[in-house]
């Protein structure tokens, strides 16, 4: 078998060497090829080298700022309706409540003021009823048992009128409600004056001819039994009309000034015309539950 012929020496340290065709095809890169730095102009004069510091170029101001400039005041965005307290929603609110005097309406109308003593009557009507109604029967008297049930029954229907007719809230959003809803508890077989002295005022309870409610009730007792004067019967309710009411506008505030007509008269016959003719001026004061009450309880001409 022939020998294969052996490589130089030299030629075996090529062979190993494997550094040397990346250097040729390194050398035979077109120029192009290689990544090229930023090209720098020598008379560029932001060009800067590592070990040279950069000059700092003195800045001149400028002829027409020698004078501060003047800033404009930054304006506050206007805040979003959810973050305006209610001072800003109401601007009088602060105003009326400062206003308010609580010494204005000492007590105002509550439908257990109105009621209260016409319920301890009722109770005490049920319980007196039934204890002589168990005791008639206890002792066998069937028939007195009955009739004591019937009579108990028909006082019992007697004292719920008050609240039968006063079953509607008497509501005085305006001036003109409550001066309606006062006389208004006068047209009836038997007046409601306790619904009356609640839609007074302090000042409205004060007066030469009342200052406590058995007072002012008298009072009106007295001044319908004047009105009548022979020509209806005492249980014959009257009727008093309210009209030509006048006042300034009540938005706002807590007293106001009114005038107003009064006519009054025999319920059912009108024609007979007016049993009285009257023209009040009063003032109204605005109570914590933001209601109107009268500052006037009693009649004009009326004063001593």
């Amino acid at each position: 078998m022939a020998n294969k012929p052996t490589p130089p020496a030299g030629d075996d340290r090529r062979i190993a060497d494997a550094e040397l065709l990346f250097r040729d095809k390194a050398a035979d890169r077109h120029p192009a090829d290689a990544p090229r730095g930023p090209e720098v102009s020598p008379g560029d004069d932001y060009a800067l080298d590592e070990r040279v510091e950069p000059v700092r170029k003195k800045v001149e101001p400028l002829p027409f700022l020698d004078e501060a400039p003047a800033f404009r005041p930054v304006v506050k965005p206007a805040a979003s309706a959810d973050s305006w307290t209610r001072e800003e929603l109401e601007p009088d609110r602060r105003g009326r409540t400062q206003l308010d005097d609580p010494d204005a309406v000492e007590q105002v109308w509550s439908r257990g003021a109105e009621w209260g003593r016409t319920l301890a009557v009722l109770a005490a009507v049920l319980v007196i009823t039934g204890a002589i109604f168990a005791w008639l029967i206890s002792s066998g008297s069937y028939t007195l048992a009955l009739v004591s049930f019937l009579a108990g029954g028909l006082v019992f229907i007697l004292c719920c009128y008050p609240i039968l007719i006063s079953l509607e809230r008497p509501v005085r959003i305006t001036p003109e409600q409550a001066v309606k809803d006062f006389y208004g508890s006068l047209s009836h077989h038997s007046p409601h004056y306790r619904r009356m002295w609640l839609l007074l005022s302090t000042m409205g309870r004060k007066s030469d001819h009342f200052s406590t409610f058995p007072e002012f009730k008298k009072y009106w007792v007295d001044r319908l039994t004047k009105l009548r004067g022979g020509r209806a019967g005492r249980f014959t309710p009257l009727k008093f009309e309210v009209g030509d009411f006048r006042s300034e506008k009540s938005q706002g505030k807590t007293s106001v000034d009114a005038k107003y007509t009064l006519n009054v008269w025999i319920r059912g016959r009108q024609g007979e015309g007016p049993l009285a003719n009257y023209r009040v001026e009063t003032s109204l004061a605005k109570g914590q539950d933001r209601m109107w009450y009268l500052d006037r309880g009693y009649l004009p001409g009326d004063r001593i």
